[in-house]
């Protein structure tokens, strides 16, 4: 059996910056819908955790096809040699330096992270209104104007369900109606505030109103 080879290289710690740039990567392949959510949710976690350049090139493994011509390190042969017969799982060889580099060579994204949070926090007093002129303000495709869209959107489906709420309390003045228009308004602000601290996080959370309404007057992309 051939022995395995390790690139000294792969054994590089990460710096703080390459995670960054490798998350920022990720982040990009989910919101052009090369990657599903719960594949993005596994390979962030390999990368916030990645010490070495080893465990970050882990994280990419599928997703970025590794150059071995452009960085002269030894690249992996992940479906073995088929000298061995259909199924020989053949050698794994190290896959070198190259997915942590095209880690660091993809431009950073546009966080958007404080802006986005802003518009979901700001409709805690303004409604619709704070979201909307964050979509306006903010440039197409960043960050901040898909949590700015977010946060309009669950801010409408909101206000409508309350203001139906209200008139039906008013014209029934009944307890139980009265209850539920006290709880919707208790969710409103917690999934509001929930709203804006995943976002301040840099989280793509999905809120269950609108995730179950499907009122989205803004794109969410």
């Amino acid at each position: 059996m051939q022995a395995s080879y390790e690139h000294p290289s792969l054994r590089i710690p990460v710096t703080a910056e390459q995670r960054d740039r490798a998350a920022d990567y990720l982040k990009a392949a989910y919101a052009e819908g090369r990657i599903s959510e719960a594949e993005f949710d596994r390979r962030i976690g390999l990368v916030l955790g990645a010490a070495t350049r080893k465990d970050l090139n882990d994280a990419f493994y599928g997703l970025v096809e590794p150059s071995a011509q452009a960085t002269g390190a030894p690249y992996a042969a992940p479906f073995g040699n088929t000298a061995g017969g259909y199924g020989d799982p053949g050698p794994f060889r190290s896959y070198g330096s190259s997915l942590s580099q095209a880690a660091q060579n993809f431009p950073a994204l546009q966080q958007g992270s404080a802006g986005g949070a802003l518009a979901h926090f700001s409709g805690l007093f303004t409604s619709v209104l704070g979201p909307g002129i964050g979509y306006a303000a903010s440039r197409p495709g960043s960050v901040a104007r898909k949590e700015s869209a977010k946060a309009f959107n669950f801010q409408l489906i909101a206000l409508i369900a309350l203001v139906v709420g209200g008139a039906l309390q008013g014209i029934s003045h009944s307890g139980l109606v009265g209850f539920l228009v006290g709880l919707g308004w208790v969710a409103w602000a917690v999934l509001t505030i929930v709203g804006g601290v995943k976002a301040a996080h840099g989280e793509n959370w999905t809120n269950p109103v609108t995730k179950a309404v499907k009122l989205h007057v803004l794109p969410e992309k």
